[in-house]
């Protein structure tokens, strides 16, 4: 089987997400609905606590030490609408938490992806790619991997412990180092 049919075709829209507009101004945003003082928001495990972003190990999907760095400054779509301080912050975060992720796993690649096409917050995908059981090698990702599925909760605590200690991050109260 070639590389192209193990693809994972996204299915084709037609239409904007319900309430992308009103998501996009920051109105019911699924994103800010989290609390980011939790150490878990069902959708993931924090692993560090930044000052403009807050990185989580991903409870979806079928790609192991998928982490989602979320802008938790306050509600922005676009980098372009954060200062220059927060826009260095979000990406200075999201490379320690790509750090971490190479450190702890060694993947072959790391994506790192900012759409907000569905949900139209700031966050990074931070997704590794690996030499062998790689739906799409050379190729993106496809969505369906990593929103289908679910990690298995015993390997996705050890491991958000594991990039917790490397992201200096210990305890019940995650902090940055």
């Amino acid at each position: 089987m070639s590389a192209a049919d193990r693809r994972i075709a996204p299915a084709p829209r037609t239409e904007w997400p319900e309430h992308f507009e009103d998501h996009l101004a920051g109105i019911g945003c699924p994103i800010c609905t989290n609390d980011f003082t939790a150490e878990d928001i069902a959708w993931g495990l924090l692993i560090n606590k930044g000052t403009f972003a807050n990185a989580y190990l991903w409870r979806s999907g079928q790609v192991r030490g998928y982490v989602v760095v979320i802008f938790t400054a306050r509600h922005v779509a676009e980098p372009t609408a954060m200062t220059s301080a927060e826009a260095a912050g979000f990406w200075n975060e999201a490379l320690a938490a790509g750090r971490a992720v190479e450190q702890y796993y060694r993947p072959l690649k790391l994506n790192y992806q900012l759409l907000g096409s569905v949900v139209p917050h700031a966050h990074f995908h931070i997704t590794p790619r690996r030499s062998d059981q790689d739906p799409a090698p050379g190729g993106p990702l496809p969505f369906d991997v990593l929103d289908h599925g679910r990690q298995d909760e015993e390997q996705l605590q050890s491991d958000a412990r594991g990039l917790r200690e490397l992201l200096g991050c210990t305890g019940s109260s995650v902090v940055p180092r």
